[in-house]
């Protein structure tokens, strides 16, 4: 069986995305969109994967890409166009047989099912040149596909040297190529800068291919979407939202409900358990995950988090790398700091912010409380108004809450300090030492009632 090399061409200036960042590291649901093309790359089982990237804003590619040991970066010195960008990958490839196949660092949409069905076609037929087609509604930057009376391919023709018959023409070339390698190397050494541009179009490999009478696949896709560059910021976005609707449509397909799913952000690292309710207005980013038939309510912006079966998250609750253990419920309005864990059946209620705190299990803070660098048994129940000065103005410091302590409301433990299990915290202290397990802490003045001060005060109050 003929091997695969992968080229995948990433050496484009990007100028319409008017970013600093190079065009193929803009996100596309989480992922730099270069992974998506990188994956499909593996997925159809390249021997070898060569990236063509420019010196301009090289560093930041090619550190990116240290995270794919099975890349190899290739630069592009010049932008003579994408037939000098393969042309630059021959001295990588060392002569290897096989096929090339083509692919631009800018179409995150790719599907590794449609490639396996494109390569098979070409290898199936023994053919030189494969390239894949599909047909746009507004084919405005694509390159037309032109085809003779009897429908076959004639040639490619770019946007920029096509008549105004030529630019009507819908059926456009993705720029997805198979290659015989030898072939492909061969003719490119042959290839002639246009006129207007000064660039080798790789295009021009098909009108060769044709003009020798080898062997020519044009395969049409009717799934336009899977092959949209991204070359403006308005691309991106529609890539974003094709790319949200597929994985949202894969979790359905695994038995998760989303209420809407036209208002559910999510990643695609992002993973989510069967039986599991998505509200809309749902954010999940990172690599978050969530557990078996949880609820999700609106609002929830959810990052890198770990979430357990049954959790029950309420509206508006931001949660940030952290871990919420079966059974939890969260919310509304809770904030969840990274380094935060929240035990089984633990409640976090509004207005509750945990930094670096550990909830033990069946532990509750149901209403505006400050809890960071603490640590907090099972059991116990934070009142209302609770906060832990964790800071000194120069270092943090550590809060130790035993196990069933019962906190009452408006009280401040000023770190580090320890409390021993079992023990009732008096409302409105502000406990600056060790209470004893079993014991009651309580650290307020007073009180002092005066009699008739009212009275007496407005009898010689000035007029």
């Amino acid at each position: 069986m003929a091997e695969i090399t992968t080229i995948i061409l990433a050496a484009g200036k990007g100028v319409r995305m008017c970013s600093p960042l190079p065009k193929v590291l803009h996100p596309v649901c989480g992922r730099p969109m270069i992974n998506y093309p990188l994956n499909v790359a593996k997925a159809i089982g390249s021997k070898k994967i060569l990236v063509v990237t420019p010196p301009k804003n090289q560093e930041s590619v090619v550190s990116h890409l240290k995270d794919f040991p099975f890349v190899k970066i290739v630069e592009q010195k010049k932008p003579l166009g994408t037939a000098d960008a393969v042309k630059v990958c021959a001295p990588a490839l060392n002569q290897e047989k096989g096929y090339v196949v083509i692919l631009c660092g800018d179409t995150p949409l790719i599907k590794s099912e449609t490639l396996k069905s494109f390569i098979a076609r070409v290898k199936a037929v023994d053919a030189t040149l494969g390239f894949v087609t599909t047909r746009v509604e507004n084919p405005t930057g694509y390159g037309r596909v032109v085809r003779d009376a009897a429908e076959e391919v004639e040639r490619i023709v770019e946007e920029k040297e096509a008549t105004p018959a030529e630019k009507n023409i819908k059926e456009v070339n993705t720029g997805i190529y198979c290659v015989k390698s030898g072939w492909l190397f061969s003719v490119l050494k042959t290839l002639k800068p246009h006129p207007v541009t000064g660039e080798y179009y790789l295009t021009d490999i098909v009108e060769a291919a044709i003009e020798a009478g080898e062997k020519t696949v044009g395969f049409l896709s009717e799934d336009a979407e899977a092959f949209m560059g991204v070359n403006t910021p308005a691309h991106l976005a529609l890539a974003n939202e094709g790319m949200r609707d597929r994985i949202i449509g894969e979790w359905m397909a695994k038995g998760v409900s989303f209420l809407d799913p036209r208002h559910v952000y999510l990643e695609s690292d992002v993973a989510i358990g069967a039986g599991t309710i998505i509200h809309p207005q749902v954010y999940l980013y990172g690599k978050t995950k969530i557990g078996k038939n949880c609820v999700i309510e609106c609002g929830a912006i959810l990052k890198n988090m770990i979430v357990g079966e049954g959790v029950h998250i309420k509206p508006y609750c931001v949660l940030e790398e952290s871990r919420i253990e079966n059974d939890a419920v969260v919310g509304p309005f809770a904030r969840l700091r990274p380094g935060s864990h929240v035990g089984a059946q633990c409640r976090i209620g509004n207005f509750v912010e945990l930094k670096k705190t550990k909830m033990g299990a069946g532990a509750k803070a149901n209403h505006l409380s400050y809890l960071g660098d603490a640590t907090i048994g099972a059991g116990t129940n934070i009142g209302c108004g609770t906060i832990t000065c964790n800071y000194d103005g120069v270092k943090k410091h550590q809060t130790k809450i035993g196990k069933k302590v019962f906190v009452g409301s408006d009280v401040q433990f000023v770190a580090p300090v320890t409390i021993g299990d079992g023990a009732y915290i008096g409302a409105g202290s502000t406990i600056t030492e060790n209470v004893p397990a079993g014991s009651l802490g309580i650290a307020r003045g007073r009180q002092v009632n005066k009699k008739n001060y009212v009275r007496n005060h407005r009898l010689h109050r000035k007029t």
